[in-house]
């Protein structure tokens, strides 16, 4: 009987995980299987050539016609298509997360964004953790390069130790707009990482830690998938709609329904966006007159 591969991570992974809030890892999804994702990717943007507005699985550029489908996000992918719930108990990328925040862990929420030449946005500068808080904050991301991501296709930007620090506000003109204002809080982002890698690298990111990404300059497409992960025993400060459902989303581990309270510090995403959708919507507000990267 052959020993099993393990895919956890190392000490020294874990350690820099702590420290800078991040992590990127090269060749965890297996070449073959990228290739079906892609595949499947591309029949989903077939289907949004029906549709004329953004909707529960789709959320559309400005650019969007029928001949020519402007897809920036693909909402829940993995309601959608089958390849993308593999994808989503994929063993290389589970033992990770466990490494990380434990075996109980549940998935707040799955996107893709794709950052296409037609409908490239920016995405400004925010924390995660401004959009959905939680009782405690074992709550990260791990994104998936379904492309190559370079440095002219829309690349992802990590600034290292963010996550220990504050949790800035995401408002404007009193409103939630789920970006920040680098200049009034006197960030400094020239030590931003700027995140390269080929497709089948993943990364891994604190939910508090500052990030952004790049607009697409080029040709090419850079397709970038994200599972959203929280311990079982964070609950999210905006409350549950449906506990069966909430319970629904485990994907390793047990439901708890004592959560964990920690001392951690929050800011809540209310009064709700004027702009209501994807985080390009709710950027709106504050990037039509700045622009920060």
């Amino acid at each position: 009987m052959g020993l099993k591969m393990s895919h956890s991570l190392h000490k020294k992974q874990i350690r820099e995980y702590n420290k800078n809030g991040y992590l990127i890892i090269e060749d965890v999804i297996d070449q073959n299987f990228l290739k079906e994702l892609n595949l499947a990717t591309d029949i989903m943007i077939k289907d949004a050539k029906s549709i004329s507005k953004s909707n529960d699985q789709f959320d559309l550029g400005s650019n969007h016609s029928k001949s020519n489908p402007s897809v920036r996000r693909i909402k829940q992918p993995q309601k959608h298509n089958e390849v993308f719930k593999k994808l989503l108990f994929y063993p290389s990328i589970i033992e990770k997360v466990i490494s990380l925040i434990g075996k109980n862990f549940r998935l707040h929420n799955g996107k893709m964004n794709l950052k296409s030449p037609s409908a490239g946005d920016l995405v400004d500068w925010h924390q995660d953790w401004a959009f959905y808080p939680h009782s405690n904050d074992d709550v990260l991301a791990v994104g998936i390069m379904l492309d190559d991501m370079t440095l002219e296709n829309g690349t992802v930007l990590f600034i290292p130790e963010s996550h220990k620090g504050e949790v800035y506000d995401h408002h404007y003109n009193g409103y939630f707009a789920g970006a920040i204002d680098i200049e009034k809080n006197k960030i400094d982002t020239r030590n931003a990482r700027e995140i390269v890698g080929k497709a089948g690298t993943i990364t891994i990111h604190h939910a508090r830690l500052l990030h952004a990404s790049k607009p697409n300059m080029s040709k090419f497409n850079r397709r970038f998938l994200l599972w959203e992960f929280a311990a079982n025993d964070a609950w999210p400060l905006m409350g549950i709609n449906n506990y069966e459902d909430f319970n629904n989303k485990i994907i390793s581990g047990d439901a708890v329904n004592m959560p964990r309270l920690a001392n951690v510090p929050v800011r809540m995403p209310l009064p709700a966006a004027l702009s209501q959708g994807s985080i390009f919507e709710n950027q709106k507000a504050i990037t039509k007159n700045k622009r920060t990267l």
